[in-house]
């Protein structure tokens, strides 16, 4: 065994010796499941971790191929995103596809056919109980030959365009749409830096996201997201709940609905039915005694409502956001509360905005990431512009715009002599980019024809 084992996530794993028992604890704090082990079974276990993805598995296997002497594997804990689940199905049936391409698939078999046998699926209460019935002779062997430190895995080397810092907008009907642009905006312009957990991420500041219209009863779900409709249900206990569930320090419902014994969500309700124009209807997640030095602390800070023409607008803040691995769901949960809220007060539900101040992925989701991009890029289209349409004519020598609603209806019109001119005076009543090309071309097309003594129609060469 190389003595800097383990080579991945040490920071993040309870070492204890170099050969026996490797536990793997979920979403259940290692802590936890270290403290209610008996003396006589913390000497059996080597390492202790949990696992969060199944990205996370390739990093198993690593650490494994490279301490042979661990040859048990007991796997136990909350399996909140269903990555207990994947590792059985990768040990157990023929799901490799999110394996890295770096190990071998002769020693990915290898792995396989030792630890189906050699492991263990069981609940945290009877973890300890089995560990002490684990014989303690077998620990001694190693369960491959030699130890193997196969090559880092490389993701997709993407380049990092210059672009505007902060300050992002995308605006999309669903989450689905909305997160693969998320993605492809990330991929292109996020800063690339190191994180707490000692890997890579690529990071946008201020990423502004909505989302104009998804039902969180009936979410549209691709096949491209990370976890399923029956996870998303298994989601919405913690944000629609005060309870805390065994092994996880809070979640956003025991924030949001229990701050001190005041139910946040509940506040808002009642603020807003007594005065619909409130600024007040505001929930904080925040504790600033517990949180101020807590490692732990939550990503979600705040969410506000706002009524406008009788409609329910949400905004939620988020100091730190895993966009690829987290950002759906959290869209989903913020979705339900907004639901709630405008159901309790009778109001039509506006849009959802989510502004997270680190829009980060990891570096074990970069593949992924890209992958996603390059199969979506037809979905990247650009939505209709919610600050009007514009119809434009040519009458004798002058070119004139008419600023008309998305329903058809008048608002204003401009007149000038060249695309240059009408550019200046249309330009902030244009917020999407693919609107504001389109509308330079017909400009320059009208520009044109006027020179050349042609007939111009709008859309038409």
């Amino acid at each position: 065994m190389n003595n800097s084992w383990p080579k991945y996530y040490a920071n993040q794993l309870i070492i204890n010796n170099s050969s026996g028992i490797g536990v793997i604890s979920g979403w259940t704090k290692k802590e936890d499941v270290w403290k209610s082990l008996s003396i006589e079974s913390r000497e059996k276990v080597s390492v202790l971790g949990q696992l969060y993805s199944k990205e996370g598995i390739n990093f198993i296997i690593r650490n494994a191929f490279l301490n042979p002497s661990i040859n048990f594997l007991i796997i136990t804990g909350k399996d909140i995103s269903g990555s207990i689940n994947s590792f059985k199905e990768f040990l157990f049936e023929d799901n490799n596809s999110f394996i890295h391409q770096e190990i071998p698939e002769e020693k990915i078999k290898e792995f396989k056919k030792y630890f189906s046998s050699n492991c263990a699926f069981v609940d945290e209460k009877d973890l300890d109980s089995l560990i002490k019935e684990i014989n303690v002779k077998n620990l001694s062997s190693k369960w491959t030959e030699n130890s193997i430190d196969f090559p880092d895995h490389l993701p997709t080397k993407t380049k990092i365009f210059p672009s505007e810092k902060v300050g992002f907008r995308i605006e999309g009907e669903r989450v689905a749409d909305v997160w693969i642009k998320v993605v492809s905006n990330i991929m292109k312009f996020g800063f690339e830096k190191m994180s707490a957990y000692g890997e890579k991420q690529k990071e946008l500041i201020d990423l502004v996201s909505i989302i104009n219209k998804d039902n969180p009863d009936n979410p549209f779900i691709p096949s491209n997201f990370y976890f399923n409709k029956q996870n998303l249900i298994n989601y919405y206990p913690q944000m629609m709940t005060d309870n805390i569930f065994e092994g996880i320090e809070y979640t956003y419902g025991s924030r949001l609905r229990n701050h001190k014994g005041i139910d946040q969500i509940v506040s808002i309700i009642e603020d807003l039915k007594k005065e619909n124009y409130s600024r007040r209807a505001i929930a904080f997640t925040w504790d600033v005694e517990k949180d101020c030095k807590n490692s732990k602390s939550p990503c979600l800070n705040l969410v506000q409502a706002l009524v406008q023409d009788n409609t329910l607008f949400l905004t939620a803040y988020f100091r730190s956001n895993d966009m690829y691995r987290a950002w759906p769901q959290n869209a989903y949960g913020l979705l339900k509360i907004q639901k709630e809220i405008s159901l309790k007060l009778g109001m039509k539900i506006g849009k959802l905005v989510v502004v997270s101040s680190s829009a980060h992925i990891y570096e074990r989701d970069f593949l992924e990431a890209q992958k996603l991009i390059e199969e979506n890029k037809s979905s990247l289209s650009f939505e209709e512009d919610e600050r009007g349409n514009f119809i434009i004519e040519t009458v004798d020598d002058e070119i004139i715009v008419k600023h008309v609603d998305g329903n058809g209806n008048f608002l204003q019109e401009f007149k000038g002599k060249n695309a240059k001119e009408l550019g200046n005076q249309i330009s902030e009543f244009i917020s999407d980019i693919n609107h504001a090309i389109y509308l330079g071309e017909e400009l320059y097309r009208a520009e044109t024809s006027i020179k050349n003594r042609e007939l111009f129609i709008q859309d038409q060469s």
